[in-house]
């Protein structure tokens, strides 16, 4: 009796186990192209877009400087290195930002922002009370493709340990040119080819994943018939 209560509680802690087990691995490689030409024209004073006289989106491939080619992200043992393309130079201007959304939780419950504006690099999260934290120092801009004179790559290095706990991992990313009249805009996700679109908002918060949920079920039952068991075994009178 005493095994068999041993074992399925062993069980309970091995499910359990593999449930960490799963949500550590995670991989940070990923690599998304944009091979439209599709940098938005927007209103600056509402950042709606600009449509032309039939209706449709005004999109061309300039500023180059905004008009992303790739994003990536990528494991580098503590940290992750993650990079914008561009068709142009990356831009050194206050009215110009670059920034990648890092999706850690499967519940999309919150996510983190990297932020580069003119050098200056700031992490940030949607998250209540999140403080943000200043990585310009893990910036550095080059030079992508045999143009040693086009300074078209922008690559950030993020310590994993200011991710806290991560659960799964995706990216998506905006850059922006703002104007006093007009602004322009373009997108990087993993959805390639769909000129003028943004990424679907995540979903509201839903707690864990349902195979998580039954994971948890399936140890605790292990766990209560165990104790069921043991308490049953001490109350029989020995024969």
């Amino acid at each position: 009796m005493k095994a068999l209560a041993t074992g399925l509680i062993a069980i309970g802690l091995l499910v359990t186990a593999g449930i960490a087990g799963v949500a550590s691995a995670v991989s940070f490689n990923l690599n998304y192209s944009d091979p439209a030409s599709d940098v938005v024209k927007l209103w600056t004073v509402n950042m709606t877009p600009v449509l032309t006289p039939t209706g449709n989106l005004t999109m061309s491939p300039f500023p180059d400087s905004v008009n992303l080619l790739w994003i990536r992200s990528a494991n580098a043992s503590t940290s992750v290195n993650l990079t914008f393309e561009t068709k142009g130079d990356i831009a050194n201007l206050d009215n110009t930002s670059y920034e990648m959304r890092l999706y850690a939780r499967a519940d999309n419950a919150s996510h983190f922002i990297v932020t580069y504006v003119n050098g200056t690099t700031v992490l940030t999260s949607n998250a209540t009370g999140f403080v943000p934290v200043d990585i310009s120092g893990n910036s550095t801009i080059t030079a992508t493709g045999p143009n040693p004179t086009l300074q078209n790559t922008l690559r950030i290095t993020v310590a994993i340990s200011l991710l806290g706990t991560i659960d799964v991992w995706n990216i998506d990313a905006t850059a922006t040119q703002r104007g006093p009249v007009y602004s322009y805009e373009d997108f990087g996700w993993e959805v390639p080819g769909n000129p003028g679109s943004a990424p679907t908002p995540p979903p509201a918060p839903s707690g864990l994943p349902v195979w998580t949920w039954i994971a948890v079920a399936i140890a605790a039952g292990a766990v209560l018939v165990a104790i069921v068991l043991l308490v049953r075994r001490k109350r029989t009178p020995p024969k």
